[in-house]
């Protein structure tokens, strides 16, 4: 060992009394490396929207079931116009597939933006979809309705024209004019919902939100009229004694 001069003592006393670490002296050949590991760990704000969104994409992949559902069970609505229905909603089910299982691999807010914005404008499953599914198939009931109440315009007419000269003869005759009028103004309208309410898509959000409105309340003037056609009917068969509601 060789003898240190009296200075490096003294500077190894005064570095050992302020506490200073003294670097080890390596044998010559050896070399020391150190590796750190850094995890980055999501912010709570983060794993919140991300939460959120999932919840989100869940809701829509089970409204989306519904709607398949609704569709396969509406007799009532063509074979084309099904079709065109189920299509749309295979597509928007494989868009909000892919995204339920990608959200969960996210993990900048950049990302997380990107899914929620091709969730919305992509799909729109309760802004258009909900409403073009539920309008469509209550068209079509419409529609089955009023050609089913012109196939009984004949036999009205033939009981009505039974009383003529009788006193409920002239009101038997209005209801039946009234009868026949409504009928021929749905047969044609109602066909006119149909198609404006099958030509929107996600992508015409939110203009298309004001055409749901309007249709759905021309839904419900048909009914109201097919209402009123069943009571004119009513009181036909009251007048000839046919009634038997």
């Amino acid at each position: 060992m060789k003898h240190l001069p009296t200075r490096s003592l003294v500077v190894l006393a005064l570095v050992a009394a302020m506490g200073m670490g003294i670097p080890s002296m390596a044998y010559a050949g050896s070399t020391t490396t150190t590796s750190t590991t850094t995890t980055t760990v999501p912010s709570a704000s983060f794993l919140a929207e991300q939460h959120a969104l999932e919840v989100q994409l869940a809701n829509r992949a089970t409204q989306l079931g519904h709607l398949v559902a609704d569709v396969t069970a509406a007799t009532s609505l063509s074979v084309s116009t099904s079709a065109i229905l189920q299509a749309r909603l295979s597509t928007e089910q494989t868009s909000i597939n892919a995204l339920i299982a990608k959200v969960p691999t996210d993990t900048t807010k950049a990302e997380l933006n990107a899914d929620r914005s091709a969730m919305l404008r992509d799909n729109r499953v309760h802004a258009v979809m909900s409403p073009q599914v539920f309008e469509m198939i209550e068209a079509s009931v419409v529609a089955d309705q009023v050609t089913t109440l012109q196939g009984n315009e004949s036999t009205l007419k033939s009981e009505v024209a039974s009383i003529v000269g009788l006193p409920g003869y002239k009101n038997a005759l209005n209801h039946y004019n009234n009868y026949v009028a409504r009928l021929l103004n749905w047969s044609t309208r109602i066909v006119s919902v149909e198609s404006i309410v099958l030509a929107q898509t996600p992508q015409g959000y939110p203009g298309n939100t004001k055409i749901f409105v309007t249709q759905n309340d021309r839904i419900l003037d048909a009914n109201i009229a097919l209402a009123y056609a069943a009571y004119d009917a009513s009181i036909i068969g009251l007048a000839t004694g046919g009634y038997t509601g």
